[in-house]
């Protein structure tokens, strides 16, 4: 196996994933076995956000003509393992796209729930140019983030879009200039990371619920958000700083 392909740093409470297959960061079996192993390993460790970005010039250019073209008997090639792994994480997480997004990389940042962009980066489900349909849920989440008709627009002409006009119809939540943005995607997650964590767990967990399960699901589970929130150690510094007890609020996660 190929070393390297993703490399994990922790900062404090914040796990950086800086993926590292040259020249695109091409999405294959190998590359999604180390980056599952690398999200595992910094949930293990204790993080409290999950940064992913790129260590070279693109965010991520797809996938690999061969994780469809080769079949092997030991192991199954599934476009849905990589969704699967980003929306496993509990914790928050943040996409900081720089370069191209290509395809399945504008799918793997769609599964993150926060998405930073450079104002240089190209950004597209381009997937029709060659024939085929975004493979790894793209359509399906951002129709969460743009609706119907923006999702169909950029999934059917397959175009490459700049990260201003993504921004301005909903699909990422910042553009910030290409030299600032390992900077502002650091200082952006360690608030999170930062933050009180078993209630953004809760909160990430009703959103989540709402947009599978609808608003009446979702009530139901959030009794337990409830729950698990008010006897968290957090919400118990919060509720004394707002009592007078406490004189700042320092969350533990």
């Amino acid at each position: 196996m190929k070393n390297n392909l993703i490399q994990l740093n922790l900062q404090d409470n914040l796990a950086i994933i800086f993926m590292n297959n040259p020249p695109n960061n091409l999405i294959n079996n190998q590359f999604l076995d180390s980056l599952q192993k690398n999200i595992y390993d910094a949930e293990k460790k204790g993080a409290r956000a999950l940064l992913i970005t790129s260590k070279i010039k693109h965010f991520c250019a797809g996938a690999d003509p061969d994780f469809f073209l080769k079949k092997s008997s030991k192991k199954k090639n599934d476009p849905m393992k990589l969704i699967r792994i980003i929306e496993s994480v509990k914790i928050p997480t943040v996409a900081a796209i720089k370069g191209a997004a290509l395809g399945g990389g504008f799918e793997l940042a769609l599964g993150c729930d926060f998405i930073i962009a450079a104002d240089t980066s190209r950004i597209g489900l381009v997937e029709t140019s060659v024939g085929l349909i975004p493979l790894s849920g793209g359509v399906q989440r951002l129709i969460n983030r743009v609706g119907s008709a923006r999702t169909k627009e950029i999934a059917m002409f397959g175009r490459r879009y700049d990260a201003r006009t993504l921004e301005n119809w909903g699909a990422i939540n910042m553009v910030v200039p290409e030299l600032n943005l390992l900077d502002a995607s650091i200082a952006f997650s360690k608030q999170l990371s930062n933050g009180p964590t078993n209630a953004l767990k809760e909160i990430k967990k009703i959103a989540d619920n709402t947009v599978m399960y609808g608003i009446k699901k979702a009530d139901t589970e959030a009794e337990k958000s409830i729950k698990n929130v008010l006897k968290s150690p957090d919400a118990k510094i919060g509720i004394n700083f707002l009592a007078g007890k406490e004189k700042k609020i320092n969350f533990k996660g």
